[in-house]
């Protein structure tokens, strides 16, 4: 083996490296918070280490293609870091496009002007916990603009066979369900997100209403400014669940 062959070699091997070491900082920054080896805001901090392994993986890999591509090396080392780090740099943008793209609020609402209440949520969450309180006037219009389709649902069915009913679906959603008050027609759950472990609290108000039972339902982030619609597509799931149960 040249001396060229051998250098480019260990850049291949860089690359394959720096490609697996972008796979993982996401993986273990998302565990270590999800089990409480640290907090969120240092998991955070690592996934963009491994998105700029990713980068490095990409650029070496290249590199190294190209060089023993020229004095007849072997291309299988390099071409698969280069790969593992194209995905994982596709991904990753990707979901930074998500939370740029998604609008900075956490705290969503099919009613807007009379939102649901928590009762046992506010000493269940951390002091530092976003603040439940749903500000209509500033929230409001984002909400309105950015999912317009969310909105009450009408049940032609009495409160308390509702109830029962909202009560699987989150369940069956894999939520922790906190207070359950058929008298008052409310449900509060947990929903914990697989990656970091994140908790956002949900409630459900049941209404009677003329042509049977109205249901609100409300999602709020514990932590961060924005949410990357997951609190919007929670509720259009659990909408949807209610529907078809």
């Amino acid at each position: 083996m040249t001396e060229a062959h051998s250098k480019f070699n260990n850049v291949a091997k860089a690359s394959l490296v720096c490609g697996l070491l972008g796979v993982l900082f996401p993986i273990v920054a998302g565990l270590g918070a999800r089990i409480g080896v640290w907090s969120y805001m240092v998991g955070a901090l690592l996934v963009p280490v491994g998105l700029l392994s990713a980068l490095s993986a990409v650029i070496l890999g290249v590199v190294a293609m190209l060089r023993l591509r020229k004095v007849g090396g072997r291309l299988v080392v390099s071409a698969h870091g280069a790969g593992v780090g194209l995905l994982m740099c596709l991904y990753l943008g990707s979901q930074a496009l998500a939370m740029q793209l998604a609008p900075r609020i956490h705290n969503i609402s099919t009613d807007i002007e009379d939102p649901p209440a928590f009762t046992l949520a506010p000493t269940l969450r951390p002091e530092s916990s976003n603040p439940l309180a749903y500000d209509s006037e500033r929230i409001g219009p984002i909400q309105r603009e950015a999912y317009p389709d969310l909105g009450p649902l009408v049940v032609s069915v009495v409160r308390n066979e509702l109830h029962g009913r909202v009560k699987r679906v989150l369940e069956e959603m894999g939520m922790t369900v906190t207070r359950d008050d058929p008298a008052a027609g409310e449900i509060e759950a947990v929903a914990t997100t697989f990656w970091f472990g994140f908790k956002d609290d949900l409630v459900v108000r049941l209404r009677a209403v003329e042509d049977g039972t109205r249901m609100d339902v409300r999602s709020v982030s514990r932590v961060g400014i924005g949410d990357v619609n997951a609190n919007a597509n929670r509720i259009r799931e659990v909408i949807k669940r209610v529907q078809a149960a």
